[in-house]
């Protein structure tokens, strides 16, 4: 049996983990609450992910001007799905903040795609599981800024 290459193995990752990604984000943005546009729940996750964020890398990440996403977060502040407030150090400077109601959305729609994967991942035994979180750890590890 030929040895398996790094090169193999990246081209596998690169044709593996886009579409899973894809998959993973589609059911992420089915299961978000009505009304709620697809830009407002990204804006909530990267929030989650980077608590006391501020307007400059929200518009960063989602790829839109400051007053855009000051407006996005503005919305969600009214719909009481995030705070906004002085950062503590500089009053020119905004922080975002998920509220309860925030995270429980979020929180909705991470369980939603948990069973999605559960059901995914129901017919293979203990063993494949094992394996596939075996892997996934180490290529998590292997890929971190630490990991380097």
């Amino acid at each position: 049996m030929p040895k398996t290459t790094s090169d193999q193995v990246a081209v596998a990752i690169l044709e593996t983990l886009p579409p899973s990604m894809r998959a993973i984000r589609e059911q992420m943005r089915a299961g978000r609450v009505d009304g709620m546009s697809v830009a407002q729940f990204r804006l909530l996750i990267f929030v989650r992910r980077n608590p006391g964020t501020s307007l400059s890398p929200l518009a960063e990440h989602l790829a839109t001007s400051l007053p855009a996403a000051s407006q996005l977060v503005d919305r969600l502040v009214q719909a009481g799905m995030l705070t906004r407030g002085p950062h503590p150090e500089s009053r020119r400077r905004i922080e975002v903040h998920l509220t309860s109601a925030g995270a429980a959305a979020l929180a909705q729609c991470d369980a939603r795609t948990r069973a999605w994967l559960c059901e995914r991942l129901s017919g293979l035994d203990e063993a494949d599981l094992e394996r596939i979180e075996s892997s996934l750890r180490e290529l998590s590890g292997l890929l971190s800024a630490d990991g380097a």
